[in-house]
């Protein structure tokens, strides 16, 4: 019976991945997005596990790198609560996952990612800071928004363009993250007050922390890219129409690649980049229930919560918890002075369209459309928060 007990517990640890991650080793299940950091003894059991599928001599392993005695059985139960133990996930990949890119090879992919594509990328960048430093003329304002006839038109290009090259964004992640050999989960999320897409790039954790920054900075390496092509077209002095459009392009590129910096306390690239630097876990959570003990108070469960933390994950959110806050008051002093005077003006304008449009009109149907643009544009936020929160108490997301 117990022999027949090590084999099931043997077949079951087979499914785990063991990776080291700098100041932790990293239990993964790939496939069901489930990874927790652990210290070496917890990674010398599991690998005993592995290779020999007894219990006994997991836990003597275990104890020998601990210098003290560890209780494998205790271990054991703590693999299962934390989902690593469960059953393989079924067959069709994660939910959510873009099939698609399952088609493109790591090798196709990694020309992308090489020293000369990063060398174009930096080119880009020098390219486009270069023009805007020396063509003032150049340089976009919130007036190049309004690029098409009326400001409904101009809210729906604005969004078609922002949803193509968000695309292409997220792609660019996508792509870097097969360059490596981790597949990606693609969602709409929000950030603050604004809805965008996401790549889950959670299994990137099996890979060495110094391989991980590229992945993170690919979607603003091809937005660079796309805001020094527009900005060189605009050099050839192109017909009003197309330098309109231009000129709209190179101010959502600019935003883009601002807020990704900007944002970094809010999940954004940047923060994604930073924590990786910093060597840290979940600094996201950690600096959330830390902002939260200074300023107001935790629960009991986020107390626990936030000391069970890494000491490392502590120590940084201790100053990170300042551009926390800061980013989360520009978020809303942006929504308060900008996005909401906007949708307001919108709203203005839409309901004098209705009021002097004929039913069944083209103002009447643009007035319409507008009219719910911006309430998606304000309700979705908030739903797809209370939707991530139902899934995080659920168990999944993270």
């Amino acid at each position: 019976m117990a022999a027949s007990l090590d084999e099931e517990l043997r077949e079951r640890a087979a499914r785990l991945t063991v990776a080291f991650d700098g100041g932790a080793w990293i239990l993964g299940r790939p496939e069901l997005g489930v990874f927790v950091a652990v210290p070496e003894p917890g990674a010398v059991f599991v690998t005993a596990l592995q290779e020999t599928g007894s219990l006994d001599e997991a836990t003597a392993r275990a104890s020998e790198a601990a210098g003290e005695q560890v209780d494998g059985a205790d271990f054991v139960d703590g693999l299962a609560t934390a989902g690593l133990l469960d059953p393989p996930a079924e067959a069709g990949g994660a939910r959510g996952q873009i099939k698609w890119i399952e088609g493109v090879s790591a090798r196709s992919a990694a020309r992308l990612f090489g020293p000369a594509a990063w060398s174009c990328y930096a080119a880009a960048a020098v390219f486009a800071v270069s023009l805007l430093l020396i063509r003032p003329d150049l340089r976009p304002s919130w007036e190049d928004a309004w690029f098409l006839p009326s400001p409904g038109l101009s809210a729906f290009g604005w969004l078609v363009i922002g949803i193509v090259f968000g695309a292409v964004h997220e792609a660019w992640h996508w792509l870097a993250g097969r360059a490596l050999g981790v597949p990606a989960i693609f969602r709409v999320s929000y950030r603050g007050t604004y809805v965008v897409f996401e790549t889950d790039l959670t299994q990137i954790v099996t890979v060495p922390r110094h391989r991980r920054h590229g992945v993170y900075l690919a979607g603003m390496a091809i937005d660079t890219v796309v805001l020094a092509t527009a900005l060189g077209l605009r050099l050839l002095d192109p017909s009003g129409v197309l330098d309109d459009l231009l000129a709209v392009v190179v101010l959502s590129q600019i935003v883009g690649i601002v807020w990704q910096w900007a944002a970094l306390p809010l999940r954004s690239d940047s923060y994604a980049l930073l924590a990786n630097v910093l060597r840290c876990h979940n600094l996201y959570r950690t600096t959330w229930l830390t902002a939260k003990a200074t300023l107001f108070r935790l629960t009991q469960a986020e107390t626990t919560e936030l000391s069970e933390m890494s000491a490392r994950d502590r120590r940084v959110a201790r100053w990170f918890v300042v551009p926390y806050v800061a980013g989360i008051a520009g978020m809303v002093w942006i929504f308060v002075t900008g996005v909401l005077p906007l949708a307001l003006s919108l709203g203005r304008w839409a309901l004098a369209q209705l009021d002097g449009s004929a039913i069944g009109s083209a103002g009447f149907w643009e007035a319409l459309a507008v009219a719910a643009y911006i309430v998606v544009q304000l309700g979705l936020p908030p739903l797809l928060a209370l939707r991530e929160r139902r899934l995080r108490r659920a168990g999944e997301l993270l």
